[in-house]
């Protein structure tokens, strides 16, 4: 059963960018993120997380395998995230407006370069929380897990990036991404929910 949302008509795509917070430049601001800003900030945090990992006691063959669990899992998370929190089913004025911010501008704008990542004040102390729940449940091996996870989340957001505006790639596949991913925005947002990567989608229909 789909229990997502359509975001509303209203919300019909349209070129250009949206100035949300008018009363507030520093809203604003923290509203916009540049795709370099994540490289920046997080492939030292995931260098950093490898190199924990390693010198904790846990061997480069099973830091590659927890490295490569983190990647596969964050596909599994983007699906979910996308699917049930940014097209969660709004039925108040108060939670349309909250699905708006989080989400519906992008569909409202989606070529907007400012708006195609999450800002690092929301994604910095969600990426601490998630650091801390694998170190917490896997002990320092949750090191190796949290740098795939990392990895997946910087893939996810370059990919992002890239499927609205590289027109012109050689490669089959991200084409076939590009047209998954244009298919959730022009054709029916309540499919085509991974934006990475399409196999959770075909897991569960959507």
């Amino acid at each position: 059963m789909n229990r997502s949302s359509a975001i509303p008509e209203h919300l019909a795509p349209q070129q250009g960018e949206l100035i949300m917070f008018e009363n507030s430049a520093l809203l604003e601001r923290l509203s916009r993120m540049r795709y370099t800003t994540v490289l920046i900030v997080y492939l030292p945090v995931i260098a950093l997380a490898v190199y924990l990992c390693l010198i904790r006691g846990t061997g480069i063959a099973a830091t590659a395998g927890l490295f490569l669990g983190g990647v596969v899992f964050w596909t599994f998370f983007e699906y979910f995230f996308h699917r049930f929190v940014f097209h969660f089913n709004a039925t108040t004025p108060f939670q349309h407006k909250i699905l708006f911010t989080i989400h519906g501008v992008h569909h409202q704008y989606p070529n907007d370069k400012d708006r195609l990542v999450m800002p690092i004040t929301v994604s910095i102390p969600l990426a601490a929380l998630f650091g801390l729940l694998f170190v917490s449940v896997m002990g320092d091996s949750g090191w190796g897990f949290f740098a795939g996870f990392g990895a997946g989340y910087v893939g996810y957001d370059m990919m992002h990036y890239a499927v609205h505006h590289v027109q012109n790639s050689k490669s089959a596949l991200f084409r076939k991404i590009r047209r998954h991913h244009m298919a959730h925005h022009f054709r029916d947002t309540r499919q085509g929910f991974g934006v990475s990567s399409y196999f959770w989608d075909r897991v569960f229909k959507t």
